[in-house]
């Protein structure tokens, strides 16, 4: 397991040097005053996110949606196992001018962060947050976890009693498809769920840079069914406030699909399928 995950810090470190300079971050926009959130995230917790609210992002890598939720009033703390990542997080924090008591970021493996955030803790005393309001993450996010059950009790050791834990994802059904073939029918080549890792080559560019020259190595991902997230999260010991699904992705999965002026991408054509996932849980008090 250790060499399928830092395998895969490898590739995110590469990913972190290459998309901030990216038309999909598009960072000039975001450095002045645009949010790099989607309008789903922003109106499901804008009943929890604000002023004082004390927000762990998960996953975080160069930290522009972490950033956004300081700009929405959070005290914010991102989470990424790519150094190359904390390091961009950092110097962009720096850049827009938003204070490192509002938004630190912590280089750390999810599963480690428990260890990690309690020794930083320890070392900055009052400084450092250790239960949180919300935890967050998104988009892509939970392939790189080969166990959710161990990823969701790192949720519930960090929710203060009565916090939120929110997702939005992509649907592990969309996850499964890789392009619409000429007869309109989607194809479905992935698992819909796997506890085995699905090996992919790197060398055919990224999701925000189609073109991009990376070197060739093998990554690794898990898929991770609607119900296996759920039970994940009921096992830690979360109330499940709602699972919403959405016809609508944040990127652009398959040739044909249109960008809507919301920034959603959607198929214009055919029957509607499930491309977003939403999860809300809460702590019991």
């Amino acid at each position: 397991m250790d060499d399928f995950l830092s395998a895969n810090r490898d590739h995110w470190d590469e990913l972190a040097e290459l998309h901030p300079g990216t038309d999909f971050y598009d960072v000039e926009s975001f450095v002045g005053g645009e949010t790099s959130l989607m309008d789903l995230e922003r109106e499901e917790l804008a009943d929890v996110v604000g002023d004082e609210t004390s927000l762990l992002h998960l996953q975080c890598h160069f930290g522009m949606d972490t950033l956004s939720w300081a700009r929405e009033g959070a005290t914010v703390t991102g989470v990424d196992f790519s150094p190359k990542a904390i390091e961009t997080a950092r110097e962009l924090r720096d850049e827009v001018g938003i204070s490192e008591r509002r938004a630190r970021f912590v280089e750390s493996d999810v599963y480690e962060l428990p260890e990690t955030l309690d020794d930083e803790f320890d070392a900055h005393g009052d400084g450092a947050v250790r239960d949180f309001d919300v935890v967050f993450t998104s988009y892509g996010a939970l392939v790189w976890l080969p166990d959710l059950d161990r990823w969701a009790d790192v949720v519930t050791h960090f929710l203060k009693p009565g916090g939120t834990v929110y997702l939005a994802e992509i649907h592990p059904f969309f996850a499964m498809s890789e392009a619409v073939g000429d007869d309109g029918w989607i194809q479905l080549p992935y698992a819909y769920a796997n506890d085995e890792p699905m090996p992919y080559e790197t060398d055919e560019g990224s999701y925000a840079d189609e073109d991009a020259d990376l070197s060739k190595q093998t990554i690794y991902e898990w898929n991770h069914g609607v119900g296996d997230i759920v039970t994940a999260l009921v096992g830690a010991g979360l109330d499940i406030k709602y699972v919403h699904e959405f016809p609508k992705s944040c990127y652009k999965r398959f040739d044909g699909m249109v960008e809507g002026d919301d920034g959603w991408w959607r198929l214009p054509d055919g029957p509607e399928i499930p491309m977003t996932l939403s999860v809300r849980a809460t702590k019991p008090e």
